[in-house]
């Protein structure tokens, strides 16, 4: 019965629970040996013993009790301390909460802003994915053409060789044109000669056209009757130098020069002055290095460009 009333006590105490059963057992065996003998004493010593004990045990579980509540209550007090930092862990969210409720209105502008912001980013996106799929598209037109003009460019390749025979033909016929043309001339300043004899600039005309066909000669011989014809005539003496040049006659060509330049001055042609004046003094400055015909081609270009 005390075992089950303090269970801890006997456990901690296991010696109280022999002598406590041995002093019940005592007692009752006293009081059955006082039946017999009428002797008192002998079953209240059991007895005493008996109280004594329990007593003792009462103490001892008392003592117990107090341990345990004190434990308990120590527990209780850890409980409370972390109850209570739990609580002020929930005032410190609370505070948060409460600025958080207090920021709601701006955080929700800026979450607009924010909304706002990436749909134009979005928008932008969209713009530039459309712009992207029409250079893609333009770069592959582009790549389309470049392989076309590749092919041409080969096809002109491989033909490069026929044209340039083609073009060598074209200017040698430009070329009998010409000469065809200026021997057309000639049969015309013939024709007006066999009308007017004395007509200067129908031989001065056939002189250009034998000099343009290379007879410097047959050039000069024009020219020298033109200016027989007219003394006055600063073109023939002009044209009758350069035909000189190409001779290399060069001392010819010089007096027939400066001749056509006082003539044109004379005239007020400033211009055809200033070119037979220049031409006089080029080719008579000339080095011997430079060939007839180039100061003949230079004259002419001064002349007639």
């Amino acid at each position: 019965m005390l075992e089950k009333l303090n269970p801890s006590n006997n456990q901690n105490y296991p010696w109280l629970g022999i002598v406590e059963t041995v002093s019940v057992v005592g007692s009752i065996g006293g009081s059955i040996a006082s039946i017999f003998i009428n002797q008192a004493a002998l079953a209240a010593i059991p007895l005493s013993i008996t109280v004594m004990l329990n007593l003792v045990n009462r103490r001892l579980q008392i003592e117990a009790l107090s341990k345990t509540n004190q434990s308990a209550i120590a527990q209780l007090i850890q409980e409370d301390v972390k109850t209570l930092e739990k609580v002020e862990s929930n005032n410190q969210h609370i505070v948060q909460l409460q600025q958080l409720t207090l920021d709601y209105p701006q955080v929700k502008t800026n979450v607009q802003e924010h909304s706002q912001s990436i749909q134009t980013s979005q928008t932008d996106i969209s713009y530039l994915l459309q712009e992207q799929s029409e250079a893609q598209g333009k770069i592959q037109a582009i790549k389309e053409q470049l392989t076309q003009s590749g092919t041409d460019f080969s096809q002109l390749k491989s033909d490069t060789q026929d044209y340039a025979k083609l073009q060598s033909l074209y200017e040698e016929q430009m070329e009998v044109v010409k000469k065809v043309g200026y021997l057309q001339e000639i049969d015309s300043s013939t024709q007006a000669i066999r009308i007017a004899p004395y007509n200067a600039d129908a031989y001065y005309k056939r002189g250009l056209s034998f000099q343009a066909l290379g007879d410097q000669q047959g050039s000069i011989g024009d020219f020298t009757e033109a200016i027989q014809l007219n003394p006055s005539h600063a073109s023939a003496y002009y044209s009758r130098g350069l035909a000189h040049t190409s001779l290399s006659n060069k001392k010819r060509a010089v007096q027939d020069l400066r001749e056509a330049a006082k003539l044109f001055f004379e005239a007020e042609d400033i211009v055809s002055y200033q070119i037979a004046k220049d031409a006089s003094k080029q080719i008579h400055e000339l080095n011997s290095s430079v060939s007839a015909e180039d100061s003949e081609q230079v004259a002419v270009g001064s002349l007639f460009g």
